[in-house]
């Protein structure tokens, strides 16, 4: 199971939570957990809450979902969850999360509770 604390990753001592990204972080954990309960493997956070400094700092869009408590990045060194996730879009579609492909995320596969325009699946 997903938790909180992967997703914040600390980084809420530094730079706490208001209610909205509260709201948003417990919004956003059961989707990545019924994703992560049908894909039947562990999932490791690479990159979940990232204060505005820290996102700026690692390169991150200027308006990403991280900063916002919506969006997670699962490692994925092999590309077996990207695979599986394309495969498998109905279950992304049905999460209500939207998929950054995976031409522009080697290494991670990131999902957001949140659509924009940089997200092709949507729900």
């Amino acid at each position: 199971m997903i938790t909180a604390k992967e997703i914040l990753m600390g980084r809420d001592i530094d730079y706490p939570l208001t209610m909205g990204m509260i709201y948003n972080l417990f919004d956003l954990l059961p989707r990545v957990n019924w994703v992560r309960f049908q894909y039947g493997k562990p999932l490791i956070v690479n990159s979940g809450y990232r204060p505005v400094d820290i996102n700026a700092s690692v390169g991150g869009a200027n308006n990403s979902s991280h900063t916002l408590c919506m969006a997670v990045d699962f490692k994925d060194a092999d590309g077996d969850f990207a695979l599986w996730c394309l495969n498998s879009l109905d279950i992304i579609k049905h999460a209500g999360l939207y998929m950054e492909s995976p031409d522009y995320t080697r290494g991670w596969v990131h999902l957001q509770s949140r659509p924009t325009n940089n997200n092709p699946f949507i729900p």
